[in-house]
């Protein structure tokens, strides 16, 4: 069983570990220790924050380090948990699924306690972190096979006034694009244990190609704190006031009529930068077949009109493959 050694009720800092028994061939009393950090002021909202879900998303990682450490407890109201890299052994690894059972932590939730090393993570969280919080903030990007405008992720809520309280909270963070989707997954994925408790629940895609850059860490940064503001839970950071992010664009991805997959293995080649608003029928790359020489590159056209939100991340795309995600505005 995993475990975490911390108090709930103290204020101040502190900093543990939650205890995750393993056992491989090269380890066989394997404990893998996943860096936890509570900051706790009074009474007030219960927020986790967590990064590295994927190992292979790197934005997210960086950005809770960095709160981790400079953020101070007498600056928040209520308790902020932080764990910026869940999923260690894909995060070392480098990998989208952890190198132990070869499992996709976010498809594996709520978990089993009796499974293997991701499905008992995924209970942990589940059962020990979730029930603990009012507002979970779960940071994603494209990883090394997507790239995206940066946004925020928000699934839709039956609930009007539900619905909305996401809505304003995902447009807090001042990314790009908010983005309001129901994928056909996500029923097992943290979303859907967290939104199932009645909790608040906001991820994201914040670029991608396993890449780090000054523009998405400023924005994964600074849309941190003011997300955290919004949830009325600090004001300033070392002393500086939090800079509310702007309201930016609303936009959702209808269906699967909105996807381009790759229908064959290639080299593709972006001739339109993300961001950009497409017709239907406008090209936005091409797939060159390396490995034949009686075909030229194939185009890749839009099938809708609309924002082109996603991309491949990576030079190479193999057969069904998602290579572009065209969305359209909220209406």
């Amino acid at each position: 069983m995993a475990s975490l050694e911390i108090d709930w009720t103290k204020d101040g800092r502190q900093s543990a570990y939650i205890h995750l028994p393993s056992s491989v061939n090269t380890s066989a009393w394997q404990n893998i220790r996943i860096p936890v950090y509570l900051l706790k002021n009074g009474a007030g909202p219960v927020t986790l924050l967590l990064g590295g879900n994927h190992g292979d998303e790197y934005e997210g990682q960086v950005a809770l380090s960095k709160l981790a450490h400079h953020l101070k407890p007498e600056e928040i109201r209520g308790t902020i948990v932080i764990i910026p890299s869940l999923n260690l052994p894909a995060v070392m690894s480098g990998q989208r699924l952890s190198p132990i059972d070869d499992k996709n932590l976010n498809r594996e939730f709520p978990g089993d306690a009796r499974g293997s090393v991701t499905q008992r993570l995924a209970h942990f969280v589940s059962t020990q972190l979730v029930p603990r919080c009012d507002n979970v903030i779960d940071l994603h990007s494209g990883g090394r096979t997507l790239n995206f405008v940066p946004c925020t992720f928000i699934h839709a809520q039956e609930d009007e006034a539900e619905n909305q309280r996401f809505i304003d909270a995902a447009l807090a963070f001042g990314a790009p694009l908010t983005v309001l989707i129901r994928e056909p997954h996500a029923d097992v994925m943290l979303d859907d244990v967290v939104e199932k408790s009645g909790k608040l629940m906001l991820s994201s895609e914040l670029g991608g190609s396993a890449c780090i850059n000054v523009e998405t860490m400023t924005l994964t940064y600074d849309g941190i704190l003011s997300t955290l503001q919004h949830l009325n839970q600090i004001q300033t950071v070392n002393g500086r006031n939090v800079v509310k992010q702007p309201t930016q664009r609303l936009v959702t991805v209808p269906d699967a009529g909105h996807y381009i997959h790759a229908d064959d293995t290639g080299l593709y080649e972006p001739v339109v930068p993300l961001g950009t608003d497409l017709q239907a029928g406008d090209i936005i790359g091409y797939i060159h077949h390396t490995d034949r020489n009686d075909r030229a590159p194939s185009p890749v056209k839009a099938p809708k009109d609309g924002l082109l939100f996603c991309v491949a991340g990576q030079g190479l795309v193999r057969r069904d493959d998602t290579i572009v995600v065209i969305a359209v505005d909220h209406q």
